[in-house]
């Protein structure tokens, strides 16, 4: 697999695959100087710079003051491919959880739900929109001895900034359309609607 031979020949210690999509494979990889993360390896015509850019948006803010959100590391193109490295995040998705058919307590489900919300706050206050929050890019992390559970927001592949006051936001139908406003589903695309703005 050519990807697997890329990331070795830059010094990753490639662990395990953590998930194939359409245009690209994620794998555990490991770095001597680096650590642990997630590599997301793609064809270089597959590359979406503006979801790099969207989520370096973030990074002019120290690590702490970004809360529940995947941490991009590095990015670097060769002559194919594109390496994306990321956090790694050891516990799947929220979508994952959900196909376990637990019964969650309401303490967890408000939690998961604080920390979604806080993150989106933060999105928001830094001029983006998501436009993709679902289950799959909701990722779910334990750090070793903590005893907790964080949630990252991660796929920022459609995330549109706010243009002026936030009131005039593009409002092109995009994401996956079983977690779409109803409003966007149902609406003819004449009237201004206005989903996930504040």
């Amino acid at each position: 697999m050519e990807e697997l031979e890329l990331l070795k020949s830059q010094g990753f210690q490639v662990l395990r695959p953590l998930g194939q999509g359409a245009y690209a494979n994620v794998f555990l990889v490991n770095h001597q100087q680096l650590g642990e993360m997630a590599a997301k390896v793609m064809k270089n015509e597959d590359f979406n710079e503006k979801e790099w850019e969207a989520a370096g948006i973030f990074d002019k803010d120290p690590p702490n003051s970004r809360p529940f959100i995947v941490r991009n590391i590095r990015a670097k193109q060769f002559d194919k491919m594109t390496v994306l490295l990321i956090d790694y995040a050891n516990l799947g998705s929220l979508y994952d959880l959900m196909q376990t058919d637990q019964n969650l307590p309401t303490q967890y489900v408000r939690a998961i739900m604080n920390q979604i919300l806080v993150g989106l706050r933060y999105i928001h206050s830094r001029g983006l929109i998501h436009r993709d929050i679902k289950g799959g890019n909701i990722l779910l992390h334990n750090p070793i001895g903590s005893g907790r559970v964080i949630l990252k927001i991660a796929d920022f592949g459609v995330a549109k900034t706010k243009t002026g006051n936030g009131v005039n936001i593009q409002v092109t139908v995009i994401g996956t359309e079983p977690y779409m406003a109803p409003e966007f589903i149902l609406g003819d695309g004449q009237e201004k609607v206005i989903a996930d703005a504040k």
